[in-house]
């Protein structure tokens, strides 16, 4: 790991340690990422040798397809990282669940493919997920937690690869173009308040319309609108009354800091309580079958 790595990873858990002072409750959370984000910075995989074939990219933008779709099973770099793997199962079996420990035992003893369910998590494929927790009896939120953060790396290092080489800036999608996650905020950046839309799982980032819902696409103005506390002057929540989907929106000149999204969606889970008060929910979407 860099110094660059280490310092980043050291100002991340400052931050974190931070937030338990004025929010005890995540004091579970922070210990969690305390002992992950290093894991995650070390998972990060080599790229030396990627090609990316620019016109096959365009092809599958154009198509809204997401880049890693499709390419994620023979991807360089794309073998789970076993370390990282069994470090989620120990933590997810903290607390006297055992999912974590049957998941475990079923990847070691051979019986369960870790690749085919990191393939299933990279596209949302929730049916798949669903089956494979029914066979092991656990709960599928266990399993998409873990699968979740063992993506991470490998997601993000090519988000951070395909922003150097592409613009999407043709991208009028609410899922992530590189890795299609649905987007953890929305940003309001400059004077002119463009909307740009931030994944969690990948950072990529990417313009959308002003005045659309991201899960229905509605563009009607009386269904869209947006809450707020009066305390808090650069979030809101962007709320659609036809789907009742919402995002969090930070209204900021800069956009978030790609280390320090964890840290803002802890800062701003009163937020998320905000919306789910008022009736409104992050609906679970599948936004392509599978290529």
């Amino acid at each position: 790991m860099n110094n660059l790595a280490i310092h980043s990873i050291e100002r991340v858990i400052s931050a974190l340690d931070e937030l338990t002072d004025e929010y005890p409750d995540l004091i579970g959370a922070v210990d969690f990422y305390e002992e992950v984000l290093p894991l995650l910075e070390q998972s990060w995989p080599s790229l030396h040798g990627l090609h990316l074939d620019m016109n096959e990219a365009g092809d599958k933008l154009r198509q809204g397809v997401p880049l890693l779709w499709g390419e994620f099973s023979t991807a360089a770099g794309s073998a789970p990282n076993m370390e990282l793997f069994l470090t989620l199962c120990r933590l997810a079996t903290e607390g006297g669940n055992e999912d974590g420990q049957v998941l475990m035992q079923t990847v070691l003893n051979g019986d369960v493919d870790l690749r085919p369910l990191l393939t299933a998590a990279l596209t949302l494929d929730r049916a798949t997920l669903t089956t494979t927790a029914r066979s092991l009896n656990i709960e599928l939120l266990t399993i998409e937690a873990i699968l979740r953060h063992l993506l991470m790396p490998i997601v993000r290092a090519y988000s951070d690869a395909f922003g150097q080489a592409l613009d999407f800036a043709e991208w009028r999608r609410g899922y992530c173009p590189v890795c299609g996650d649905w987007p953890l905020f929305g940003e309001l950046h400059g004077r002119d308040r463009l909307r740009h839309l931030r994944c969690g799982r990948c950072t990529a980032s990417w313009r959308f319309k002003r005045l659309e819902c991201i899960w229905c696409g509605t563009t009607k103005r009386d269904e869209l609108s947006f809450l707020y506390e009066l305390a808090v002057q650069t979030w809101r929540v962007d709320v659609c009354d036809h789907c009742r989907g919402y995002v969090k929106t930070l209204v900021s000149f800069d956009p978030l800091e790609a280390d320090m999204l964890l840290v803002h969606d802890l800062r701003t889970l009163h937020m998320d309580q905000l919306a789910t008060d008022a009736g409104y929910k992050r609906p679970f979407k599948q936004p392509l079958a599978s290529p």
